[in-house]
């Protein structure tokens, strides 16, 4: 059993004091020896017995001194089992004086501040996924947005090199960006930043990222490798978006110009035309090439028109607008075909907005369904409620479908895939839409149909932010 602290320090003062009492007589002994025999026994009686009050003394003060520390110890000792809970399945040690006490405690209190910083949220609330790497790039620790921006369970990467073939970015997967990036780090021993990082993880998944890799000391001869990291895709959309609207705006600009230059000659034009074939009576060849000269006038009349419409989008005037009247009026408009069928859900609350520009949305997309589809396909027009204070309109059509690669970029202006397109049809629904604080949407299957998604507000919704305002708020 160990002593206690007061009885060790007691113990050690008493025999401090007694061996220099001891030593003191030793070191008299020759002085000693020159007087008398009965002086002699005198002062060595004086000499042992003042080694003896000495410590006596001693003792007495050691253990006052001990007490005093092991209360303080004690009061150490309780704050840090305060601030600890025992360990799941481990049995506490067991100690029987002040010091092991205090090591105990100490020990407890390093593995809870250990599981503290594992366990709670505040690494997990970061914004950043974390990764703590040995300089041989093995995983030693990692927080919950790593494993969120990753989309791993990264507990049985522990232990394992990030780059190697088990790891969590293997290096045969085209990772050598990274690879790069840890070695500029290791090299100069400095934070190495990289705003875009394209890796593919464990299981194929390509993300690209923000990268920072920092060096931090582990123990007292070596470091370990910080790498923190962010998804960087939402700044790349962001990135387009801005392009986007920069591109429309340079479109609403040369649409503004192009109407003052081009649509009064080609009015005067198609006037002239006109006027020339109620004069003139052609027949065979010549009437040909008249109508083919008007319809020429009226393609670029129509361009300039979808121009304008693109950069200026804006309702006109809002107002409750029922969609199967909608629906009805533009499928009025165009050629019957037998392929056309419309689905209504009852009791639809109306759309709020402009009527003549929510046309132009769904004559654009049933138009483009009707091309898409095969002779014997289908082209299915459906209405319904889209959730809360929204209405649904979905345009499916049957035949090829749209690649995956394709789908964001049929929204820009003047991408088509078709031979004779302007592509302006698809771009100036989505602004329509957008300008009426809906969604559009694409889904494709890539092989056999598609389908286009618009989302309408039922309600006023100024107060909400159109894409394009959002975006010029940002670069403000």
């Amino acid at each position: 059993m160990s002593l206690r602290l007061y009885v060790v320090f007691s113990l050690l003062m008493a025999v401090s004091a007694a061996a220099s009492g001891l030593l003191l007589l030793y070191l008299a002994r020759p002085f000693i020896s020159e007087l008398g025999s009965q002086r002699a026994v005198q002062a060595t009686a004086v000499l042992f017995g003042g080694a003896g009050l000495a410590g006596a003394a001693a003792a007495v003060a050691g253990l006052a001194v001990g007490i005093s520390l092991a209360g303080r110890i004690r009061v150490i000792v309780k704050k840090a089992e305060a601030l600890t809970t025992p360990m799941g399945g481990q049995t506490p040690q067991k100690v029987t004086d002040e010091l092991g006490a205090l090591d105990a405690a100490v020990g407890r209190l390093t593995l809870s501040v250990d599981q503290f910083i594992r366990d709670s949220d505040i690494l997990s609330r970061l914004p950043e996924g974390m990764l703590l790497l040995l300089p041989t790039d093995e995983l030693l620790s990692f927080n919950a947005t790593a494993e969120t921006l990753l989309g791993l369970s990264l507990e049985r990467f522990r232990g394992v090199p990030i780059l190697s073939s088990a790891g969590i970015f293997p290096l045969e997967r085209s990772n050598q960006t990274l690879s790069r990036l840890l070695g500029d780090a290791a090299a100069h021993q400095q934070s190495v930043h990289m705003s875009e990082v394209s890796v593919i993880s464990a299981t194929g998944q390509e993300l690209l990222l923000e990268m920072t890799v920092q060096h931090r000391e582990w123990g007292s001869d070596s470091t370990a490798v910080v790498l923190l990291f962010r998804d960087a895709s939402e700044k790349q959309r962001i990135r387009e978006e801005i392009k986007r609207a920069d591109q429309l705006a340079l479109l609403g600009g040369m649409a503004a110009r192009v109407a003052h230059q081009i649509r009064t000659p080609l009015a005067t034009i198609r006037g002239l035309l006109e006027l020339l074939q109620g004069d003139l009576t052609l027949e065979g060849t010549s009437k040909e090439y008249m109508d083919r000269i008007i319809q020429a006038v009226d393609r670029q009349d129509r361009l300039v028109e979808n121009l304008l419409t693109l950069s200026h989008s804006e309702p006109e005037s809002c107002q409750a607008v029922p969609i199967p009247a909608l629906i009805e009026g533009v499928l009025d408009v165009l050629p019957p075909d037998a392929r056309i069928s419309v689905q209504s859900h009852g009791g639809l609350t109306p759309a709020w907005g402009d009527a003549v520009r929510l046309s132009e949305v769904c004559m654009n997309l049933i138009q483009n369904a009707l091309e898409a589809a095969p002779v014997d396909g289908v082209i299915d027009v459906r209405m319904e409620p889209g959730g809360p204070g929204w209405v649904r309109v979905s345009v499916h059509n049957t035949g090829a479908g749209i690649p995956l690669e394709l789908q964001d970029r049929i929204f820009q202006p003047f991408f088509t895939t078709k031979s004779r397109g302007t592509g302006l049809g698809l771009a100036i629904a989505r602004q329509i839409v957008e300008a009426h604080r809906g969604r559009v949407s694409v889904v494709s299957d890539e092989v056999s149909g598609t389908t286009f998604v618009v989302d309408l507000p039922t309600a006023p919704v100024a107060a909400v932010p159109s894409r394009e305002e959002t975006l010029r708020g940002d670069r403000g």
